[in-house]
């Protein structure tokens, strides 16, 4: 049996519960539209977690950690896309993924208002896999497609990318623009300018850095068995799972407490 990358499974899963943190700051903040009698009930317990997580979510804390943790993902995931042997296969499967979450999240917009995904993380990754496949038939040159990954994270910036400009309403006709950065929609979202650049990136990492495909730390020997390594390892289904789980928790326990939709 191969032995997995420690530092790869650490990184990802770190980023990964950072995020979880981030999502459950949203849910948290978001309590009184998720609850019709929020106000009503004024308990303090619930009235201090949404005022923690509505002055969490407004600063510049999030605002760069958010940054630099989806970016720490999206490298190492390029990263691990160097090692698998079917890319197309892997981003076609991702994509079916991703329709299910589209098709959930219209679902469950009906009965909470602001959760549908259009074109979240899945969508992302699941598009860049194949359109990374086929670049790469494309252009074989490392140094050339490290250019490409940065003048696709640099159009990021004309774009706004840090700071979208987001559409009230979703029409299908939008959706070209909501892929590619122009516009922005969804309770998850991530556009292909300038994500796409940056797993592109971590795929120049992967073929330079780990061609051998070994860790460039095996002085350090990490329990497969920490929380990180973990997540690192089980990150689609953590991805996949833990919104639905968070607003369970948070439902369940605040119908104990009274709220009711």
């Amino acid at each position: 049996m191969k032995r997995r990358i420690w530092e790869l499974d650490f990184l990802r899963g770190f980023a990964i519960i950072m995020m979880v943190f981030d999502h459950l700051m949203y849910d948290l903040m978001f309590m009184p539209s998720f609850f019709s009698n929020f106000r009503t009930i004024d308990n303090s317990v619930f009235n201090f977690l949404n005022d923690i997580a509505t002055k969490y979510w407004i600063s510049d804390l999030r605002f760069y950690g958010h940054l630099f943790f989806i970016t720490l993902f999206l490298v190492v995931s390029g990263i691990s896309y160097t090692f698998s042997k079917n890319n197309l296969s892997r981003g076609l499967k991702l994509g079916i993924v991703a329709l299910l979450i589209n098709l959930v999240t219209i679902g469950l917009n009906y009965i909470v208002d602001g959760t549908i995904i259009i074109f979240g993380i899945i969508h992302l990754y699941a598009a860049s896999i194949i359109l990374i496949y086929f670049l790469r038939k494309l252009v074989k040159n490392e140094i050339a497609l490290l250019i490409i990954s940065l003048i696709i994270i640099g159009a990021g910036l004309p774009l706004k990318f840090y700071n979208p400009d987001y559409l009230t309403s979703f029409e299908l006709t939008d959706l070209p623009a909501i892929i590619i950065g122009v516009r922005a929609y969804g309770a998850d979202y991530f556009s292909i300018i300038p994500y796409t650049g940056i797993i592109l990136l971590g795929t120049v990492i992967g073929n330079t850095f780990y061609s051998n495909k070994v860790s460039l730390i095996p002085s350090i020997n990490m329990s497969e068995k920490n929380i990180f390594s973990i997540a690192g390892r089980k990150s689609l289904l953590i991805f996949v799972t833990h919104q639905v789980v968070l607003f369970a928790l948070i439902f369940l326990v605040g119908y104990i407490f009274g709220y009711r939709f």
